[in-house]
Protein backbone atom coordinates (compact mmCIF):
# COMPACT_ATOMS: atom_id res chain seq x y z
CA UNK A 1 0.00 0.00 0.00
CA UNK A 2 1.23 3.65 -0.45
CA UNK A 3 2.04 6.32 1.54
CA UNK A 4 3.30 9.88 1.38
CA UNK A 5 7.01 9.56 3.20
CA UNK A 6 7.72 13.37 4.51
CA UNK A 7 11.31 15.16 4.40
CA UNK A 8 12.62 18.28 6.46
CA UNK A 9 8.93 19.49 7.11
CA UNK A 10 9.32 23.07 8.12
CA UNK A 11 6.52 25.12 9.79
CA UNK A 12 6.12 29.05 10.80
CA UNK A 13 4.90 30.59 13.87
CA UNK A 14 1.13 30.31 12.27
CA UNK A 15 1.57 26.42 11.44
CA UNK A 16 2.04 27.04 7.35
CA UNK A 17 4.64 25.12 5.68
CA UNK A 18 7.75 27.08 5.13
CA UNK A 19 9.78 24.00 3.08
CA UNK A 20 9.91 20.33 2.73
CA UNK A 21 9.66 17.90 0.68
CA UNK A 22 7.55 14.42 -0.07
CA UNK A 23 7.34 11.09 -2.20
CA UNK A 24 4.89 8.57 -2.53
CA UNK A 25 6.63 5.22 -1.18
CA UNK A 26 5.03 1.55 -0.77
CA UNK A 27 6.20 -1.42 0.52
CA UNK A 28 7.22 -4.65 -1.34
CA UNK A 29 8.26 -7.51 -0.57
CA UNK A 30 12.00 -8.92 -1.78
CA UNK A 31 13.53 -11.69 -1.75
CA UNK A 32 17.20 -11.82 -0.28
CA UNK A 33 18.99 -15.28 -0.43
CA UNK A 34 15.81 -17.92 0.89
CA UNK A 35 14.04 -15.09 2.48
CA UNK A 36 11.63 -12.56 1.89
CA UNK A 37 12.48 -8.80 3.38
CA UNK A 38 10.02 -5.74 3.43
CA UNK A 39 11.64 -2.82 1.48
CA UNK A 40 10.33 0.56 1.32
CA UNK A 41 10.34 1.82 -2.38
CA UNK A 42 10.38 5.58 -3.56
CA UNK A 43 7.43 5.26 -6.22
CA UNK A 44 6.99 9.08 -7.34
CA UNK A 45 8.67 12.12 -5.85
CA UNK A 46 6.23 14.85 -5.07
CA UNK A 47 8.56 17.63 -4.65
CA UNK A 48 7.89 20.87 -2.12
CA UNK A 49 4.87 20.45 0.32
CA UNK A 50 2.63 23.10 -0.07
CA UNK A 51 -0.54 21.78 2.45
CA UNK A 52 -0.60 18.50 4.49
CA UNK A 53 -3.86 16.99 6.27
CA UNK A 54 -3.32 16.54 9.91
CA UNK A 55 -2.96 12.57 9.65
CA UNK A 56 -0.03 12.74 6.57
CA UNK A 57 -2.32 10.78 4.11
CA UNK A 58 -2.80 13.40 1.86
CA UNK A 59 -1.24 17.00 0.95
CA UNK A 60 -1.05 19.29 -1.94
CA UNK A 61 2.59 19.20 -3.34
CA UNK A 62 4.25 21.36 -6.33
CA UNK A 63 5.65 18.02 -8.07
CA UNK A 64 8.87 18.24 -10.88
CA UNK A 65 6.20 15.76 -12.65
CA UNK A 66 2.75 17.02 -12.42
CA UNK A 67 3.26 20.53 -11.10
CA UNK A 68 0.47 21.71 -8.39
CA UNK A 69 -1.34 18.66 -7.42
CA UNK A 70 -3.21 16.78 -4.96
CA UNK A 71 -2.14 13.69 -3.41
CA UNK A 72 -5.06 11.01 -1.58
CA UNK A 73 -2.49 8.27 -0.39
CA UNK A 74 -5.57 6.56 0.63
CA UNK A 75 -7.16 6.48 -2.65
CA UNK A 76 -4.19 7.01 -4.17
CA UNK A 77 -5.61 9.60 -6.59
CA UNK A 78 -4.37 12.59 -8.03
CA UNK A 79 -6.72 15.87 -8.30
CA UNK A 80 -5.54 19.07 -10.05
CA UNK A 81 -5.70 22.15 -7.89
CA UNK A 82 -7.09 25.53 -8.10
CA UNK A 83 -6.17 28.75 -7.73
CA UNK A 84 -8.68 29.78 -4.82
CA UNK A 85 -8.11 26.48 -2.68
CA UNK A 86 -8.64 27.11 0.44
CA UNK A 87 -6.01 25.00 2.00
CA UNK A 88 -3.26 27.05 -0.06
CA UNK A 89 -1.41 30.15 2.16
CA UNK A 90 -1.13 33.31 0.89
CA UNK A 91 2.48 33.76 1.76
CA UNK A 92 3.52 31.05 -0.97
CA UNK A 93 4.30 31.83 -4.55
CA UNK A 94 2.77 28.82 -6.19
CA UNK A 95 0.54 31.38 -8.78
CA UNK A 96 3.70 33.72 -8.61
CA UNK A 97 3.00 37.32 -9.20
CA UNK A 98 5.43 38.47 -12.29
CA UNK A 99 7.24 41.24 -11.64
CA UNK A 100 9.98 41.78 -14.66
CA UNK A 101 9.06 42.68 -18.08
CA UNK A 102 7.49 40.33 -20.11
CA UNK A 103 6.43 39.59 -24.34
CA UNK A 104 4.08 41.53 -25.32
CA UNK A 105 3.67 41.69 -29.13
CA UNK A 106 3.19 38.51 -30.03
CA UNK A 107 1.10 36.89 -27.63
CA UNK A 108 -1.60 39.76 -27.67
CA UNK A 109 -1.39 40.13 -31.34
CA UNK A 110 -2.89 36.19 -31.28
CA UNK A 111 -5.18 36.86 -29.01
CA UNK A 112 -6.28 39.58 -30.51
CA UNK A 113 -6.67 37.82 -33.99
CA UNK A 114 -8.52 34.89 -31.93
CA UNK A 115 -10.96 37.37 -31.27
CA UNK A 116 -11.61 39.26 -34.35
CA UNK A 117 -11.64 35.80 -35.99
CA UNK A 118 -14.62 34.21 -33.97
CA UNK A 119 -12.04 31.42 -32.74
CA UNK A 120 -12.54 32.39 -29.25
CA UNK A 121 -16.33 31.76 -29.16
CA UNK A 122 -15.38 28.55 -31.01
CA UNK A 123 -12.60 27.14 -27.89
CA UNK A 124 -15.16 28.82 -25.58
CA UNK A 125 -18.02 26.77 -26.66
CA UNK A 126 -15.72 23.78 -27.03
CA UNK A 127 -13.97 24.13 -23.62
CA UNK A 128 -16.70 25.37 -21.28
CA UNK A 129 -14.88 25.17 -18.08
CA UNK A 130 -13.00 28.30 -17.48
CA UNK A 131 -10.17 26.55 -16.37
CA UNK A 132 -9.54 23.78 -18.87
CA UNK A 133 -9.75 26.64 -21.81
CA UNK A 134 -6.94 29.07 -20.01
CA UNK A 135 -5.07 25.57 -20.11
CA UNK A 136 -5.98 25.03 -23.82
CA UNK A 137 -4.91 28.47 -24.84
CA UNK A 138 -1.67 28.48 -22.92
CA UNK A 139 -0.76 25.43 -25.47
CA UNK A 140 -2.23 26.86 -28.13
CA UNK A 141 -0.01 29.91 -27.47
CA UNK A 142 3.05 28.00 -26.96
CA UNK A 143 2.57 25.82 -29.79
CA UNK A 144 2.27 28.52 -32.60
CA UNK A 145 4.32 31.37 -31.05
CA UNK A 146 7.77 29.44 -29.90
CA UNK A 147 8.64 29.42 -33.55
CA UNK A 148 10.34 26.18 -33.96
CA UNK A 149 12.25 26.82 -30.60
CA UNK A 150 12.82 24.15 -27.68
CA UNK A 151 11.29 26.57 -25.31
CA UNK A 152 8.85 24.31 -23.09
CA UNK A 153 5.41 25.50 -21.97
CA UNK A 154 5.65 26.46 -18.74
CA UNK A 155 9.11 28.48 -19.57
CA UNK A 156 7.25 30.54 -22.47
CA UNK A 157 4.56 31.57 -20.13
CA UNK A 158 6.54 32.55 -17.41
CA UNK A 159 7.62 35.28 -19.51
CA UNK A 160 4.87 35.97 -22.13
CA UNK A 161 1.94 38.81 -21.13
CA UNK A 162 -0.31 36.07 -21.54
CA UNK A 163 0.18 35.18 -17.89
CA UNK A 164 -1.26 37.61 -16.32
CA UNK A 165 -4.36 36.79 -18.15
CA UNK A 166 -4.19 33.32 -18.26
CA UNK A 167 -3.71 33.65 -14.27
CA UNK A 168 -5.92 30.56 -13.16
CA UNK A 169 -3.42 28.18 -14.62
CA UNK A 170 0.15 27.86 -12.70
CA UNK A 171 2.88 27.85 -15.07
CA UNK A 172 4.49 25.31 -12.92
CA UNK A 173 1.64 22.98 -13.36
CA UNK A 174 2.25 23.40 -17.52
CA UNK A 175 5.73 21.49 -17.51
CA UNK A 176 3.97 18.25 -17.60
CA UNK A 177 1.62 17.97 -20.28
CA UNK A 178 0.46 14.35 -19.65
CA UNK A 179 -2.69 15.44 -17.93
CA UNK A 180 -3.85 18.27 -21.14
CA UNK A 181 -3.21 15.66 -23.54
CA UNK A 182 -5.65 13.07 -21.55
CA UNK A 183 -7.99 15.84 -21.24
CA UNK A 184 -7.53 16.78 -24.98
CA UNK A 185 -7.89 13.01 -26.11
CA UNK A 186 -11.14 12.52 -24.66
CA UNK A 187 -13.36 12.13 -28.12
CA UNK A 188 -16.04 14.92 -27.04
CA UNK A 189 -13.77 17.49 -27.27
CA UNK A 190 -12.75 16.54 -30.47
CA UNK A 191 -16.36 16.39 -31.97
CA UNK A 192 -17.44 19.45 -29.82
CA UNK A 193 -14.72 21.98 -31.43
CA UNK A 194 -15.18 20.64 -35.11
CA UNK A 195 -19.29 21.35 -34.36
CA UNK A 196 -18.54 24.61 -32.87
CA UNK A 197 -15.88 25.38 -36.10
CA UNK A 198 -18.45 24.08 -38.90
CA UNK A 199 -21.04 26.35 -37.26
CA UNK A 200 -18.78 29.44 -36.91
CA UNK A 201 -17.16 28.97 -40.37
CA UNK A 202 -20.64 28.34 -41.78
CA UNK A 203 -21.90 31.63 -41.00
CA UNK A 204 -19.13 33.49 -42.96
CA UNK A 205 -19.65 30.99 -45.44
CA UNK A 206 -22.91 28.83 -45.96
CA UNK A 207 -21.08 26.34 -48.55
CA UNK A 208 -18.29 25.35 -46.20
CA UNK A 209 -17.75 21.75 -45.53
CA UNK A 210 -20.44 21.47 -48.37
CA UNK A 211 -17.42 20.05 -50.99
CA UNK A 212 -14.27 18.17 -49.29
CA UNK A 213 -11.87 15.32 -50.20
CA UNK A 214 -9.95 13.29 -47.84
CA UNK A 215 -6.70 11.81 -47.78
CA UNK A 216 -4.51 10.29 -45.13
CA UNK A 217 -0.83 10.48 -44.16
CA UNK A 218 1.57 9.03 -42.72
CA UNK A 219 2.93 9.75 -38.94
CA UNK A 220 6.31 7.86 -38.94
CA UNK A 221 7.78 7.73 -35.41
CA UNK A 222 9.95 5.43 -33.42
CA UNK A 223 7.46 5.19 -29.92
CA UNK A 224 7.73 1.62 -28.21
CA UNK A 225 3.98 0.68 -27.66
CA UNK A 226 2.41 3.45 -29.48
CA UNK A 227 -0.80 1.83 -29.72
CA UNK A 228 -1.26 3.23 -33.69
CA UNK A 229 1.78 1.91 -34.71
CA UNK A 230 1.56 -0.48 -36.99
CA UNK A 231 3.19 -2.11 -40.45
CA UNK A 232 2.36 -0.06 -43.74
CA UNK A 233 3.07 -0.04 -47.02
CA UNK A 234 2.01 2.21 -49.86
CA UNK A 235 2.17 -0.04 -51.64
CA UNK A 236 4.94 1.25 -54.30
CA UNK A 237 8.04 1.51 -51.97
CA UNK A 238 9.34 -0.15 -49.12
CA UNK A 239 7.22 -0.92 -45.67
CA UNK A 240 7.73 0.68 -42.45
CA UNK A 241 6.31 1.55 -39.31
CA UNK A 242 3.95 3.88 -38.35
CA UNK A 243 0.55 5.65 -37.75
CA UNK A 244 -1.85 7.25 -40.02
CA UNK A 245 -3.73 10.45 -40.16
CA UNK A 246 -6.49 10.46 -42.12
CA UNK A 247 -7.58 14.15 -43.16
CA UNK A 248 -10.83 15.98 -44.53
CA UNK A 249 -10.60 19.27 -45.78
CA UNK A 250 -12.71 21.68 -47.11
CA UNK A 251 -11.95 21.87 -50.68
CA UNK A 252 -12.68 26.26 -51.13
CA UNK A 253 -10.12 26.87 -48.21
CA UNK A 254 -8.29 23.78 -47.57
CA UNK A 255 -9.01 24.14 -43.57
CA UNK A 256 -9.48 20.68 -41.62
CA UNK A 257 -13.11 19.81 -40.81
CA UNK A 258 -12.24 16.80 -39.51
CA UNK A 259 -9.39 13.73 -38.82
CA UNK A 260 -8.78 10.66 -37.29
CA UNK A 261 -6.06 8.50 -36.37
CA UNK A 262 -5.94 4.43 -37.62
CA UNK A 263 -2.81 2.19 -36.80
CA UNK A 264 -0.66 2.31 -40.22
CA UNK A 265 -1.94 -1.29 -41.77
CA UNK A 266 -5.64 -0.14 -42.05
CA UNK A 267 -6.62 0.63 -45.30
CA UNK A 268 -9.34 -0.47 -46.75
CA UNK A 269 -12.38 0.85 -48.71
CA UNK A 270 -13.79 0.24 -45.05
CA UNK A 271 -11.62 3.19 -43.60
CA UNK A 272 -12.51 5.68 -46.16
CA UNK A 273 -16.75 4.78 -46.28
CA UNK A 274 -16.67 5.35 -42.30
CA UNK A 275 -15.06 8.46 -41.93
CA UNK A 276 -17.49 9.81 -45.03
CA UNK A 277 -20.86 7.86 -43.40
CA UNK A 278 -19.17 9.79 -39.97
CA UNK A 279 -18.92 13.06 -41.00
CA UNK A 280 -21.97 13.18 -42.78
CA UNK A 281 -24.03 12.32 -39.83
CA UNK A 282 -22.51 13.93 -36.97
CA UNK A 283 -21.07 16.68 -38.50
CA UNK A 284 -23.17 17.24 -42.00
CA UNK A 285 -19.83 17.16 -43.97
CA UNK A 286 -20.11 16.14 -47.74
CA UNK A 287 -17.05 14.40 -49.05
CA UNK A 288 -17.62 14.19 -52.81
CA UNK A 289 -13.87 13.85 -53.69
CA UNK A 290 -11.46 10.93 -52.93
CA UNK A 291 -7.63 11.84 -52.93
CA UNK A 292 -5.91 8.09 -52.42
CA UNK A 293 -2.55 6.63 -51.44
CA UNK A 294 -1.89 3.59 -53.43
CA UNK A 295 -2.56 1.37 -49.86
CA UNK A 296 -6.19 2.18 -50.60
CA UNK A 297 -6.26 0.75 -53.97
CA UNK A 298 -7.63 -2.49 -53.96
CA UNK A 299 -11.02 -4.07 -55.42
CA UNK A 300 -13.14 -2.72 -53.54
CA UNK A 301 -12.20 0.87 -53.89
CA UNK A 302 -12.52 -0.30 -57.76
CA UNK A 303 -15.89 -1.34 -57.30
CA UNK A 304 -16.88 1.31 -55.65
CA UNK A 305 -15.97 4.58 -57.43
CA UNK A 306 -15.50 3.16 -61.23
CA UNK A 307 -16.48 5.50 -64.26
CA UNK A 308 -19.85 6.76 -64.05
CA UNK A 309 -20.14 6.66 -59.97
CA UNK A 310 -20.77 10.25 -58.53
CA UNK A 311 -18.38 10.42 -56.31
CA UNK A 312 -14.71 11.19 -57.81
CA UNK A 313 -11.27 9.54 -56.95
CA UNK A 314 -7.52 9.94 -58.07
CA UNK A 315 -5.26 7.80 -56.77
CA UNK A 316 -1.86 6.13 -57.19
CA UNK A 317 -1.58 2.57 -59.04
CA UNK A 318 -0.22 0.14 -56.36
CA UNK A 319 2.17 -2.23 -57.63
CA UNK A 320 1.29 -5.48 -57.28
CA UNK A 321 -0.56 -8.44 -58.51
CA UNK A 322 -3.80 -8.01 -59.74
CA UNK A 323 -3.15 -4.16 -61.74
CA UNK A 324 -1.20 -3.44 -64.70
CA UNK A 325 1.42 -1.08 -63.17
CA UNK A 326 4.56 -2.76 -65.24
CA UNK A 327 1.95 -3.44 -67.95
CA UNK A 328 1.45 -0.22 -68.72
CA UNK A 329 5.21 0.90 -69.25
CA UNK A 330 6.11 -2.07 -71.87
CA UNK A 331 2.60 -1.12 -73.52
CA UNK A 332 3.81 2.85 -73.89
CA UNK A 333 7.24 2.68 -73.45
CA UNK A 334 7.91 2.97 -77.40
CA UNK A 335 5.92 6.44 -77.03
CA UNK A 336 8.11 7.65 -73.27
CA UNK A 337 10.43 9.78 -75.94
CA UNK A 338 7.75 11.32 -78.18
CA UNK A 339 6.99 15.31 -77.94
CA UNK A 340 3.49 15.15 -78.46
CA UNK A 341 2.93 13.27 -74.65
CA UNK A 342 5.43 15.89 -72.86
CA UNK A 343 4.17 18.56 -70.61
CA UNK A 344 5.77 20.56 -68.04
CA UNK A 345 4.49 20.73 -64.37
CA UNK A 346 6.33 22.40 -61.18
CA UNK A 347 9.99 22.71 -63.34
CA UNK A 348 9.92 19.38 -64.37
CA UNK A 349 9.27 17.69 -67.83
CA UNK A 350 6.72 15.03 -67.75
CA UNK A 351 5.64 12.13 -69.79
CA UNK A 352 1.70 11.49 -69.69
CA UNK A 353 -0.61 9.45 -71.79
CA UNK A 354 -4.26 8.48 -70.73
CA UNK A 355 -6.07 5.28 -71.34
CA UNK A 356 -9.21 3.33 -70.32
CA UNK A 357 -8.10 -0.08 -68.74
CA UNK A 358 -10.68 -2.44 -67.15
CA UNK A 359 -9.68 -3.70 -63.66
CA UNK A 360 -11.98 -6.76 -61.60
CA UNK A 361 -14.29 -6.22 -64.23
CA UNK A 362 -14.48 -2.25 -63.82
CA UNK A 363 -13.70 0.41 -66.14
CA UNK A 364 -11.61 3.02 -64.79
CA UNK A 365 -9.19 5.50 -66.75
CA UNK A 366 -5.15 4.78 -66.07
CA UNK A 367 -3.05 7.87 -66.82
CA UNK A 368 1.02 7.01 -66.88
CA UNK A 369 2.92 9.15 -65.76
CA UNK A 370 7.12 9.31 -66.49
CA UNK A 371 8.84 12.18 -64.14
CA UNK A 372 12.01 12.99 -66.56
CA UNK A 373 14.08 14.95 -64.19
CA UNK A 374 13.51 12.90 -61.23
CA UNK A 375 14.19 9.41 -63.60
CA UNK A 376 17.59 10.84 -64.98
CA UNK A 377 18.85 12.28 -61.87
CA UNK A 378 18.19 8.99 -60.15
CA UNK A 379 19.32 6.63 -63.12
CA UNK A 380 22.87 8.29 -62.61
CA UNK A 381 23.45 8.23 -59.21
CA UNK A 382 22.45 4.88 -59.82
CA UNK A 383 24.81 4.02 -62.10
CA UNK A 384 27.54 5.98 -60.57
CA UNK A 385 27.04 3.88 -56.86
CA UNK A 386 26.65 0.44 -58.66
CA UNK A 387 28.83 0.39 -62.14
CA UNK A 388 29.21 -3.24 -61.66
CA UNK A 389 25.39 -4.35 -60.99
CA UNK A 390 24.94 -1.62 -63.85
CA UNK A 391 27.38 -2.67 -66.39
CA UNK A 392 25.59 -6.81 -65.92
CA UNK A 393 22.32 -5.66 -66.45
CA UNK A 394 20.36 -6.50 -69.53
CA UNK A 395 19.20 -4.09 -72.12
CA UNK A 396 15.45 -4.52 -71.14
CA UNK A 397 16.09 -3.70 -67.58
CA UNK A 398 18.81 -0.82 -68.40
CA UNK A 399 15.46 0.79 -70.15
CA UNK A 400 13.23 0.45 -67.21
CA UNK A 401 15.52 1.79 -64.58
CA UNK A 402 16.06 4.50 -67.04
CA UNK A 403 12.64 5.73 -66.22
CA UNK A 404 12.31 3.70 -63.13
CA UNK A 405 12.39 6.69 -60.11
CA UNK A 406 10.36 8.98 -62.38
CA UNK A 407 7.50 6.61 -63.49
CA UNK A 408 4.10 6.57 -61.52
CA UNK A 409 0.26 5.70 -62.74
CA UNK A 410 -2.97 7.41 -61.24
CA UNK A 411 -5.80 5.62 -61.48
CA UNK A 412 -9.39 7.81 -61.61
CA UNK A 413 -12.92 7.83 -62.75
CA UNK A 414 -12.67 11.43 -64.21
CA UNK A 415 -11.85 11.73 -67.95
CA UNK A 416 -8.90 14.37 -68.05
CA UNK A 417 -5.71 15.38 -69.94
CA UNK A 418 -2.81 13.74 -68.27
CA UNK A 419 -1.96 17.41 -67.60
CA UNK A 420 -4.85 18.38 -66.05
CA UNK A 421 -5.35 15.61 -64.18
CA UNK A 422 -1.51 15.67 -62.44
CA UNK A 423 -2.37 19.42 -61.66
CA UNK A 424 -5.74 18.23 -60.04
CA UNK A 425 -4.25 15.55 -57.98
CA UNK A 426 -1.09 17.60 -56.81
CA UNK A 427 -3.57 20.70 -56.22
CA UNK A 428 -5.69 18.31 -53.99
CA UNK A 429 -2.93 17.84 -52.21
CA UNK A 430 -3.50 20.39 -49.94
CA UNK A 431 -3.41 17.91 -47.01
CA UNK A 432 0.27 17.70 -47.82
CA UNK A 433 0.61 21.34 -46.92
CA UNK A 434 -1.52 21.13 -44.28
CA UNK A 435 0.56 18.61 -42.83
CA UNK A 436 4.05 20.21 -43.86
CA UNK A 437 2.83 22.95 -41.83
CA UNK A 438 2.12 21.23 -38.39
CA UNK A 439 5.65 19.50 -38.97
CA UNK A 440 7.74 22.11 -39.62
CA UNK A 441 6.04 24.78 -37.57
CA UNK A 442 3.90 23.24 -35.07
CA UNK A 443 5.48 20.27 -33.77
CA UNK A 444 3.40 17.43 -34.55
CA UNK A 445 6.54 15.11 -34.28
CA UNK A 446 7.38 13.24 -33.42
CA UNK A 447 4.67 11.77 -30.85
CA UNK A 448 6.41 11.17 -27.89
CA UNK A 449 3.05 9.87 -26.24
CA UNK A 450 2.45 6.38 -25.05
CA UNK A 451 -0.82 6.19 -24.33
CA UNK A 452 -4.37 6.21 -26.54
CA UNK A 453 -4.88 9.19 -24.74
CA UNK A 454 -2.35 11.21 -25.06
CA UNK A 455 -1.31 10.09 -28.80
CA UNK A 456 -5.14 11.69 -29.46
CA UNK A 457 -4.50 14.24 -27.43
CA UNK A 458 -1.25 15.37 -29.22
CA UNK A 459 -2.75 15.61 -32.70
CA UNK A 460 -5.92 17.22 -31.68
CA UNK A 461 -3.82 19.75 -30.05
CA UNK A 462 -1.56 20.34 -32.81
CA UNK A 463 -4.69 20.10 -35.66
CA UNK A 464 -6.32 23.22 -33.63
CA UNK A 465 -2.72 25.15 -34.13
CA UNK A 466 -2.97 24.21 -37.73
CA UNK A 467 -5.79 25.62 -38.00
CA UNK A 468 -5.65 28.90 -36.67
CA UNK A 469 -1.79 28.97 -38.07
CA UNK A 470 -3.56 28.21 -41.46
CA UNK A 471 -6.22 31.09 -40.57
CA UNK A 472 -3.38 33.72 -39.48
CA UNK A 473 -0.91 33.22 -42.79
CA UNK A 474 -4.02 33.49 -44.75
CA UNK A 475 -4.08 37.03 -43.97
CA UNK A 476 -0.49 37.57 -44.96
CA UNK A 477 -0.76 36.08 -48.63
CA UNK A 478 -0.91 39.99 -49.98
CA UNK A 479 1.65 40.87 -47.85
CA UNK A 480 5.04 38.44 -49.25
CA UNK A 481 6.04 37.97 -45.12
CA UNK A 482 5.83 34.57 -43.79
CA UNK A 483 4.49 34.15 -39.86
CA UNK A 484 7.63 33.05 -38.75
CA UNK A 485 8.76 36.43 -39.66
CA UNK A 486 5.75 38.35 -37.65
CA UNK A 487 6.01 36.21 -34.96
CA UNK A 488 10.04 37.10 -34.45
CA UNK A 489 9.40 41.03 -34.86
CA UNK A 490 6.11 41.11 -32.56
CA UNK A 491 8.18 39.47 -29.86
CA UNK A 492 10.01 41.96 -29.40
CA UNK A 493 7.81 43.99 -27.73
CA UNK A 494 7.92 44.19 -24.50
CA UNK A 495 5.49 45.42 -21.70
CA UNK A 496 4.90 45.51 -17.83
CA UNK A 497 2.26 45.09 -15.02
CA UNK A 498 2.35 47.99 -12.04
CA UNK A 499 0.72 47.30 -8.72
CA UNK A 500 -2.51 48.52 -10.07
CA UNK A 501 -3.68 46.29 -12.43
CA UNK A 502 -2.59 47.76 -15.61
CA UNK A 503 -0.24 46.76 -19.15
CA UNK A 504 2.32 49.42 -20.00
CA UNK A 505 3.56 49.20 -23.07
CA UNK A 506 6.51 49.85 -24.93
CA UNK A 507 6.41 52.50 -27.55
CA UNK A 508 6.86 50.29 -31.15
CA UNK A 509 9.02 50.36 -33.79
CA UNK A 510 7.88 50.71 -37.23
CA UNK A 511 7.94 47.20 -38.34
CA UNK A 512 6.26 45.94 -35.37
CA UNK A 513 3.19 49.03 -36.15
CA UNK A 514 3.05 47.87 -39.76
CA UNK A 515 2.64 43.68 -39.10
CA UNK A 516 -0.10 44.88 -36.53
CA UNK A 517 -1.54 46.28 -39.06
CA UNK A 518 -1.25 43.42 -41.82
CA UNK A 519 -3.93 42.10 -39.10
CA UNK A 520 -6.28 45.56 -38.80
CA UNK A 521 -4.76 45.48 -35.29
CA UNK A 522 -3.39 48.84 -33.74
CA UNK A 523 -0.80 48.42 -30.36
CA UNK A 524 -2.15 49.82 -27.64
CA UNK A 525 -0.23 52.01 -24.89
CA UNK A 526 -2.10 50.18 -22.13
CA UNK A 527 -4.38 47.71 -20.63
CA UNK A 528 -6.11 46.83 -17.65
CA UNK A 529 -5.78 43.19 -17.09
CA UNK A 530 -9.26 42.44 -15.96
CA UNK A 531 -11.03 44.62 -18.57
CA UNK A 532 -8.86 42.41 -21.35
CA UNK A 533 -9.38 39.37 -19.11
CA UNK A 534 -13.03 39.60 -19.48
CA UNK A 535 -12.67 40.09 -23.03
CA UNK A 536 -11.60 37.08 -24.02
CA UNK A 537 -12.73 34.48 -21.52
CA UNK A 538 -16.08 36.33 -20.61
CA UNK A 539 -18.76 33.59 -20.98
CA UNK A 540 -16.55 30.77 -19.07
CA UNK A 541 -17.59 29.25 -15.98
Amino acid sequence: MAFIRVQKLVRDSNGNIISGSAAIKESRYIKDGGKFHSRQIVRERLGKVVWLSDDGKSGIFLSPKRGLVFYDSATDRFDEVGRDDARLSSSLEVFPETEVHTVFGDTYLLMRFLMKAGLMEVLKEAFPESVDLQRVLCHILHGILRNGSRITCDCFMEKSFASYILSDVPPASLRCDTTFFTMMGKDRNRLAFFKAFIKKMRNDHPEFGRCCYVDSTPLPNDIENNPFNALCSHGVEGAAIQTRMVLVLDEESGLPVWYDIIPGNVLDINTIMNMVNDVATSLDITINSLVLDAGYISKEVIHAFHNGTEKTFIGRMPARRGFPFKTLYHEFRNSLDKGKYRFVRGGHVYFGKRKEVELFGEKVFAYVYVDKHNALQRERNYMLEHPDEYAEMKDKDKDWLAVRFGYFVLLSNKKLEPSELLTEYFGRTDIEGVIKTSKEYLGLLPLSKWTVETVRGKIFSDIINTIIFLKMRKTLDDSGLSMSEIISRTQSLMCFRNKHGEILIETPNMKVKSHYQLFGEDVPASLKINDFRAKLLGGTM
